[in-house]
This record gives C-alpha cells, sequence and structure tokens, in this order.
C-alpha cells in the first residue's frame, strides 16, 4: 500500500482532536485495532486512522508511539535530546556572533 503524508494542517488538526477528547477515548483510540473480516479498500482513510492513533499513543505515552509516516524512528538517546531542547534544558545563548564562534572554536 503506498502511503500518503499527512500535510501540516492534517497533522495540527489531529493533535488538536487528540488534545480535546477526555483520556479514556483517547486511551481507547490508541488501543483500537480494526475489525480482520472487513476490507477498507480506502488508502486515505487508512493513513488517517494511522496518524490518528500514533498521535493518541503519543498524547498517552511518547514512549508508546512509533514514527509517524513521514518522521524517523529514533533511538531512546536521541528522544532523549529532544524532550530536553522542548523544556530549554542545555540552551546556550550568545550575546554576539564572535562569542558563538569561539566556542565553537571557529
Amino acid at each position: 500500500m503506498s502511503h500518503t503524508h499527512a500535510s501540516p494542517a492534517l497533522d495540527r488538526f489531529l493533535e488538536s482532536v487528540v488534545r480535546q477528547l477526555p483520556r479514556e477515548a483517547v486511551e481507547a483510540m490508541a488501543d483500537l485495532r480494526p475489525p480482520f473480516d472487513e476490507h477498507v479498500d480506502d488508502a486515505v482513510a487508512d493513513e488517517v486512522i494511522h496518524l490518528f492513533q500514533a498521535k493518541a499513543k503519543a498524547a498517552i505515552d511518547e514512549s508508546l508511539a512509533g514514527p509517524l509516516p513521514d518522521e524517523p524512528d529514533f533511538n531512546e538517546e536521541t528522544k532523549q535530546v529532544l524532550r530536553d531542547a522542548r523544556e530549554g534544558k542545555g540552551l546556550v545563548r550568545y550575546d554576539n556572533w564572535d562569542d558563538l564562534f569561539a566556542d565553537l572554536g571557529m
């Protein structure tokens, strides 16, 4: 099956839907399994459901969320660096370009 890539607007929309749902609903969506006796011949709908489930899993526990269709699968060290960056840990600010380049040894 070919994979469609979510547009940024769809990505933001699904994130906003997940944020507004009660936790129980998000958990149910994250655990939802498609029925095996029904074949849905709609690749776009399948991709939207897959993306929504990935967003739901990420909202519950970031470690449960696998990569989205257009995202690489990061190892745990990289995931921790990304979490730290979002929280502002290790952030260094420079007063000018000269200080930055001096710190980089340039």
